[in-house]
């Protein structure tokens, strides 16, 4: 799979090698899930700068794509031998948080997702950070278009029909916009709900309907969250029996299984637990990130583009002094589109 997925990989591997002597000096520290399209990162990155890699968690890792890495020499470390670094490449602040747990300041962050985004607002221990959610290419392009395709492949592998089945959609933001939208493409009757009313009126334009979130619990056969949130769902009275419930948001707990003590608790398999009471339901991957830890994440030629645009944002923090949180400068996003059109324009005329 490794092999597959770094062929594919056209332009983190050139990313790197456009920036490759501005990060040469860098300390540079990256959590992400630690997957197959990052552990191509992670390589590419090693060439050159001071690079530690570390586990985001056990269950969205690949154990393959750790193997890989160190066959090529790439050790995976604590989190705690990678808070020295000058700068994180982080996700949901996992980094940063523990850093600040220490009191250690570092002197730059890239927050890859939007919950890691709102917890820097509250924090006071790094000089400068980019927010890569706020980018047109991983914000809009890769959150509204790619990542949706994730809670496709853990779907299929359940090999269920999907037409007429009634999907519910917890969240309408750019991920569960596009949860919804391929819901949709596969069939399924799609209702939403956001606590947002504006969102709410956005799905409506977009065609689904828009249901409270216990008229959607009680009523669809696959539940979807997608806000970022803890304790999204923590009632599971009314949930319709047999619905499958699985998560796409950055929250670890926005199905909160905490709160399913009382129920009886049957491991299907792997992925797939069944909870009965009064009523009975599934859920996948333990409430985790069910596009990482059940599938393989968002496709391979999307992360190829975010990875990309990731590098070219560490260049940036590392070259240019600023204070505070700031979105991804245009300057960057332009600079990884015209650098993705060149590599395009050389792979059509069959240069490498």
């Amino acid at each position: 799979m490794m092999e597959w997925i770094k062929e594919r990989m056209l332009l983190t591997p050139k990313a790197c090698e456009a920036v490759g002597n501005s990060i040469r000096d860098a300390k540079v520290s990256i959590c992400f899930p630690l997957e197959y399209k990052t552990a191509v990162l992670a390589y590419e990155l090693s060439k050159f700068c001071e690079l530690r890699v570390t586990k985001f968690d056990e269950y969205t890792t690949k154990p393959s794509a750790v193997e890989w890495l160190k066959d090529k020499g790439v050790e995976i470390l604590s989190k705690d031998e990678c808070l020295t670094a000058d700068y994180y490449m982080d996700c949901v602040a996992m980094l940063t948080g523990k850093a600040r747990k220490q009191g250690l300041k570092v002197g730059g962050v890239i927050e890859l997702t939007r919950s890691g985004v709102e917890r820097l607002k509250s924090m006071n221990n790094f000089t400068k950070g980019i927010s890569l959610d706020d980018s047109n290419i991983k914000g809009l392009g890769e959150n509204r278009h790619g990542t949706a395709f994730g809670l496709l492949d853990a779907l299929v592998r359940l090999n269920l029909y999907f037409p007429e089945k009634d999907a519910f959609v917890i969240g309408f933001g750019r991920v569960g916009e596009g949860c919804a939208e391929i819901l949709r493409k596969l069939g399924c009757n799609v209702s939403v709900y956001d606590i947002d009313e504006i969102k709410c009126a956005i799905a409506e334009y977009s065609g689904y309907r828009v249901k409270d979130l216990q008229e959607g619990l009680s009523s669809s056969d696959i539940i979807v969250t997608a806000t970022g949130r803890d304790s999204v769902i923590s009632d599971f009275s009314t949930i319709k029996n047999g619905a499958i419930l699985c998560n796409m948001g950055a929250g670890r707990y926005e199905i909160d299984v905490r709160r399913l003590k009382d129920y009886r608790k049957i491991t299907i398999n792997e992925h797939i637990t069944k909870y009965e009471r009064d009523n009975y339901f599934y859920v996948l991957c333990d409430s985790m990130s069910v596009n990482l830890t059940m599938a393989n994440g968002t496709p391979v030629e999307i992360m190829d583009k975010t990875f990309a645009l990731s590098v070219f944002a560490l260049e940036y923090i590392v070259k240019n002094e600023f204070e505070g949180l700031i979105k991804t400068p245009k300057e960057v996003e332009l600079k990884f589109l015209r650098f993705m059109k060149d590599v395009q324009r050389k792979q059509k005329q069959g240069k490498n």
